[in-house]
């Protein structure tokens, strides 16, 4: 089920300006969506095809009718031949409802959202609900969720969260770059930590281990008594299974885990000069287009398969389908807004980010609400595939105890059952009584038996999942929906056209085929997943960065791989060093499985170093197969008509030259129109008429008046 995000924007061609249309809501409510329904703090539906988003100025379709329940029966013929055409007819829908002067775009953010004049009709700035001093409150959504939502990021912060972003330097850029809206004597830096693009390992003194502290609030306490909700769908599955693993000795009784991780991977406090400053979570939820991909499984261990196997791939299609290099009207040095994004809806508190001793926190969280995995979900306790090892979850995770001891007691095995906790560490921003199926009767002042429930909490723990949002996400079945276990792929950036689209959708979609299919083993520890997600979003990433893979993606399922775990390096301009800063503490910890870590030689390596075109078409060199290459062997066993599987190939052909380098990413095309625009004075900045010439030029692109074969072939 693809979910396709766009961007509504209003043209003025006297003055050459572009800015957002608030005109959102009411698109919506033209195209039929129930705007009644925030009242009850659910996300409304635009009839059952298009979802609200919380920017005003945004609007999101799903590319496709609702998929069968199991993944193996959707049709490729319909993939190959309806795909593109539902995407078109999505956006000619939504088109009809705009005005003449607006203009509907497919792409990741506004390019001068929060400079200057940005969004029609602007009103002021550091109003009540955003508290921004650069955004408009009319940027906002006006229904209840997103308002809420946004309120409940800030007031759990205890303060705005700000979010460093690092300026492209071109050669006439002031330097040291100072942000003109917002600058160190207007904001305190000592709690501003979230910053994008900064790695680095940071040797935590503070205590991390346990904190016996309990969480009293309605939100968190809601959650946690809906969790059964996973917990009998994963038993159903589990219940004849032996528990998996225990618990680390001694922790039955503790109200907060941290898993044992002698060094920590987090982020280092940055310098945050020659940054644009950001200071609103809008820049985080609804302020752009977007593009996801949910897969639905069989059964819970087909779900977990595909959790665990697309995670390392994230990268990859991050840097593949990069789409963002001007962020508030300057070019940036980086291609993605993915950090960005997990940034700007950073609701940690000091304590969490451990930049003031723990009193009342639960722990030190090391990432945001948004971001990568924490921890892989491994094969179920039934299943016979060896492929995981344990030493892959390589990085420290909190997790709340009571859950995770209710997971295991109702037969959850120990990997999931941590899967779960690690949610319930966080509060849930709103909670609503519709939501919770509360019946209205039992709210009157005479009733002493409190509130009954009428619901089985299934849609308040959906909208308690959606808060808590990793670049891969696992959906427990639905019985009110219909839906079945369900696994949601969210690293990739939204592309310019619908054939983009539903290349990208397209290319997804047969991969998690070929994953099941095949058993591939894509497994790659998680510090090293984390470093290829922090590459993949610099400038021209997929022709100029390195990233970690697993080199022989066809053994390691019986255990008898004889993998050794080590590394072949090639130099990457971001070179790491894993082996030294991320590995097990003890030395028999090491010696189990990172024994041999470091720079072997690539025939005998279990991880290498390759550029996207290497993973995805194959290297001689390395011995590796290539994911487009396993893909196209797999189409001819599908037994398609000649036509299906040739308009298949055509979609996978556009990823190819992408992944090549043969053919642009969008950031590289927007960054080159950038540059090479006359008025373009080498400074870094994007001003409104070099925006207005370029979103006019991507509209025509879009829509077929202007060729662009650098992007499109």
């Amino acid at each position: 089920m693809p979910i396709i995000g766009y961007v509504v924007v209003k043209r003025d061609d006297s003055a050459r300006r572009m800015v957002l249309s608030p005109r959102a809501p009411e698109i919506l409510a033209g195209l039929g969506c129930n705007l009644d329904l925030a009242s009850s703090g659910a996300h409304p539906q635009v009839s059952d095809e298009s979802d609200a988003a919380a920017g005003s100025s945004m609007s999101a379709a799903e590319a496709a009718k609702r998929e069968p329940p199991f993944l193996r029966a959707f049709s490729l013929g319909q993939l190959a031949t309806e795909i593109s055409e539902c995407l078109r007819a999505r956006r000619r829908l939504l088109k009809s409802k705009l005005g003449p002067d607006e203009m509907l775009l497919s792409i990741s953010q506004f390019p001068l959202l929060g400079s200057g004049v940005y969004i029609d009709e602007q009103t002021r700035t550091n109003g009540k609900q955003l508290r921004s001093l650069i955004l408009s409150e009319n940027c906002l959504n006006p229904m209840q969720p997103f308002t809420l939502e946004i309120a409940g990021i800030i007031d759990r912060r205890g303060v705005v969260p700000y979010t460093a972003v690092p300026v492209y330097r071109d050669r006439n850029t002031a330097w040291p770059f100072v942000d003109r809206d917002l600058s160190p004597e207007t904001l305190d830096f000592g709690i501003l930590q979230s910053t994008v693009g900064v790695d680095g390992s940071y040797n935590n003194s503070r205590n991390n281990s346990v904190v016996h502290s309990t969480n009293t609030s309605p939100g968190f306490a809601a959650a946690c008594n809906v969790n059964a909700t996973f917990a009998a769908a994963a038993a159903a599955q589990n219940k004849s299974a032996a528990a998996a693993a225990a618990a680390p000795k001694g922790t039955e009784g503790w109200p907060y885990a941290v898993t044992p991780s002698p060094r920590p991977l987090m982020f280092e406090m940055p310098s945050n000069k020659n940054c644009l400053l950001l200071d609103s979570p809008l820049f985080g939820i609804g302020s752009g287009g977007v593009l996801r991909v949910t897969f639905c499984a069989a059964d819970l261990d087909e779900a977990r398969t595909l959790y665990d196997q697309l995670a390392p791939i994230c990268a990859i299609m991050t840097a593949l389908t990069a789409a963002t290099p001007i962020v508030k009207g300057y070019l940036t040095d980086r291609d993605c807004y993915w950090d960005v994004q997990c940034s700007a809806v950073d609701d940690r508190s000091a304590q969490e980010r451990g930049i003031v001793p723990l009193t009342t926190a639960k722990g030190t969280l090391l990432k945001s609400r948004f971001g990568s995995i924490d921890t892989y979900l491994g094969p179920g306790p039934t299943s016979n595939d060896m492929s995981f090892h344990p030493e892959f979850n390589d990085c420290q995770y909190t997790y709340d105890s009571n859950s995770y001891w209710k997971m295991k007691n109702g037969g959850v095995d120990h990997l999931l059952s941590q899967h779960v906790a690690r949610l319930f560490i966080r509060d849930l921003h709103y909670a609503s009584a519709e939501m919770l199926g509360e019946s209205p009767e039992s709210k009157d002042a005479g009733s002493d038996e409190g509130p009954k429930p009428t619901s089985d909490g299934q849609e308040h723990f959906k909208r308690f999942l959606g808060c808590n949002r990793q670049n891969v996400c696992l959906y427990p079945p639905n019985t009110r929906a219909g839906s079945g276990w369900e696994v949601e792929f969210m690293s990739l950036e939204v592309q310019l056209t619908d054939a983009e689209n539903a290349a990208f959708i397209t290319f997804m979609i047969l991969l998690s085929r070929v994953i099941i299919s095949y058993k591939l083993n894509l497994y790659l520890p998680i510090s090293l997943m984390d470093q290829n997600m922090s590459r993949a979003q610099k400038v021209s990433a997929v022709v100029n960065q390195l990233f970690f893979f697993r080199r022989d993606l066809f053994s390691g399922r019986d255990g008898k791989s004889g993998s050794t775990g080590r590394i072949s390096r090639r130099g990457n301009g971001g070179g790491s060093s894993w082996h030294t800063t991320h590995s097990p503490g003890s030395p028999s910890e090491r010696s189990a499985f990172h024994r041999q870590l470091g720079n072997g030689l690539s025939d005998t390596a279990e991880y290498v170093e390759l550029t996207v075109d290497e993973i995805l078409n194959g290297s001689k060199k390395y011995r590796v197969t290539g994911l487009l290459n396993i893909i196209l062997s797999f189409l001819p066993t599908m037994r398609l008509e000649y036509d299906v599987e040739q308009q298949l190939r055509r979609q996978l052909w556009l990823v190819k030259k992408r992944a090549s380098g043969k053919l642009c990413t969008l950031a590289a095309w927007m960054r080159v129109f950038v540059q090479s625009h006359p008025e373009y004075k080498h400074d870094s900045v994007v001003t409104p008429s070099i925006n207005y010439d370029m979103l006019r030029t991507m509209n025509d692109i879009e829509e077929g008046r202007i060729r662009a074969p650098e992007l499109l072939g």
